[in-house]
């Protein structure tokens, strides 16, 4: 388990502001809002990668990245341009 992993990082705040709110609810839905927005941009920042393009395939929100394993297209490089569906990836 590395302490650089994402989803390690989200499991500590969160424990953390359960510590933090004091079952206050008012201060627990804006730290709730807190952590869906560190969730967000830490799977925003985070590679995805496969085989092939992720083109009709990988559902994101513009400005993922992707890594193709394969290089299948002659390129391994993309990113999501827009939508949050699975179309609107570019080749870089």
């Amino acid at each position: 388990m590395a302490l650089n992993d994402p989803i390690i990082a989200v499991e500590r705040i969160t424990a953390i502001v359960k510590l933090d709110t004091n079952d206050d609810p008012l201060m627990t839905l804006r730290m709730a809002e807190f952590i869906e927005e560190l969730t967000r941009q830490v799977n925003h920042n985070t590679m995805a990668s496969g085989t092939g393009s992720p083109e009709g395939v990988l559902s994101a929100e513009p400005l993922k990245r992707y890594f193709d394993t394969a290089a299948a297209a002659g390129g391994n490089f993309y990113i999501k341009k827009t939508g949050s569906d699975e179309n609107g990836w570019q080749l870089v």
